[in-house]
């Protein structure tokens, strides 16, 4: 009998290979992206940064339960990733996430306080000459 686990096939790699390295690079205390590791499912992989210093959790998402099991699965023996879970997620879109370390509040109270909560910092300000419309707030990528 097959398991779901052996359905789901990931990839682990070097984290420098995650798609989001460098968004983590510039956000999170530098000796947790050292025990980062980059997991690659389908095409792309993404980067799993451990709980600890300055990050209390972290999460992983994935579109459905065999591969959550699987991403689980690889992560249980490696250090930083403490009481993994597999968590069901309604918004913004359905689907699964592995979840480690302290679980997040049900709400946040601001983005500072979620920032916190992951440990990450927002990235210093660029000095490019950005369009006046993304430096008014106006751009619809604003934050």
């Amino acid at each position: 009998m097959t398991s779901l686990t052996q359905l789901a096939t990931v990839d682990v790699m070097p984290p420098s290979e995650a798609y989001d390295f460098e968004y983590f690079r510039a956000r999170v205390d530098a000796e947790l992206l050292l025990g980062s590791i980059a997991i690659r499912v389908f095409r792309i992989p993404l980067l799993a940064v451990p709980a600890g210093r300055t990050r209390r959790g972290g999460w992983f998402g994935v579109d459905n339960l065999a591969i959550a099991l699987a991403v689980r699965d690889v992560l249980a023996p490696v250090g930083g990733f403490p009481d993994l879970r597999i968590t069901w997620r309604g918004a913004p879109h359905n689907s699964y996430a592995v979840e480690w370390g302290e679980r997040p509040p049900a709400r946040w109270s601001d983005d500072d306080e979620r920032l916190a909560f992951y440990g990450l910092t927002r990235p210093a300000p660029s000095r490019s000459h950005a369009p006046s419309s993304a430096v008014s707030g106006c751009s619809p990528a604003a934050p």
